[in-house]
């Protein structure tokens, strides 16, 4: 039987900072949840795992509608859907087994079971290079352009999650290692967004006159959407309270839909378009309702 034990706490008041095991890692670990608390992280984290898990079928129907050489990015996409799916799940599977209802409130450690985000960090190892490899793909650039800048945007966002991952433990009060490794990851973060600016700019050098704005849009929403991660990184310094882990769960699962389902989604009907100018049939039937598939049919004959 586990020793752990909870920091006796009044709701909503912050533990004592010197008081906290470090061995504990995430904040999760250590406050107690009301039943609203509870429940409502609960329904986050479902609805994280279950909207991804939903999108994989999306993905994989719509790279039907696509020209052969932008049918991998859609595909990729629901390899994204799987592989963050399943973390979410395991995620929410933890936060059932870690907290145990006593009549009162939810106390963290049941059964000695822990709770940890450090999963999510391991999806991010595996999704966030496929997510920025999508980009030169959907752009059309040379394949030698591709295979440079999807290296050079996946060293800094491996580093980034990294030392992210190292100075989350630190969350539960350390809040030196905290902020100097959030700092460091944030160093990483700026170089990523460099290299990502980079190929938004080739992608929209490349891209049809029609389709010009569409680059310029996903980099602003690239911009707001990763820019969630940081504040949810740095949320545990406002207070180690019940409110505090709900937020940071919410924070990191729109983040994630976001910054993987919506911008798949987004990434999908892109393409769609480009297939459809440059003349492929059935893209164009996809979007025969559209301005741009009656442009390609026109350009057919249609």
């Amino acid at each position: 039987m586990s020793t752990l034990s909870v920091i006796p706490v009044q709701q909503g008041a912050t533990p004592p900072i010197g008081s906290l095991p470090a061995t504990l890692g995430n904040i999760e670990n250590y406050i107690p949840l009301t039943t609203g608390q509870y429940t409502t992280g609960s329904l986050i984290l479902m609805v994280s795992y279950g909207a991804h898990f939903a999108f994989i079928l999306y993905f994989l129907m719509t790279s039907m509608q696509l020209a052969p050489r932008y049918r991998i990015v859609p595909i990729l996409s629901a390899v994204v859907m799987a592989s963050a799916g399943l973390s979410l799940l395991r995620e929410f599977s933890l936060w059932q087994e870690s907290y145990a209802f006593t009549g009162a409130v939810y106390q963290p450690l049941a059964n000695g079971e822990t709770f940890t985000n450090a999963f999510r960090y391991g999806n991010w190892t595996i999704t966030v290079p496929i997510l920025l490899t999508q980009l030169p793909i959907a752009f059309a650039l040379s394949r030698p352009d591709l295979h440079k800048r999807a290296l050079r945007m996946a060293i800094p966002a491996l580093l980034m999650i990294w030392t992210g991952l190292y100075g989350q433990f630190g969350e539960a009060g350390d809040w030196s290692r905290l902020n100097i490794w959030g700092i460091i990851s944030t160093v990483f973060f700026v170089w990523l967004i460099l290299e990502v600016r980079g190929t938004i700019s080739a992608g929209i050098a490349s891209s049809p006159a029609e389709l010009k704005a569409w680059p310029k849009n996903i980099w602003w929403f690239f911009l707001a959407t990763w820019g969630l991660y940081p504040i949810a990184y740095a949320l545990p310094q406002l207070g180690l309270t019940g409110d505090v882990v709900v937020v940071r769960q919410l924070l990191y699962s729109i983040a994630d839909i976001s910054a993987k389902l919506i911008y798949g989604v987004i990434l999908s009907r892109y393409v769609l378009r480009r297939s459809a100018l440059e003349g492929y049939m059935p893209a164009a039937e996809a979007l025969s309702t559209t301005p741009a598939g009656a442009q390609a049919a026109s350009i057919r004959g249609d």
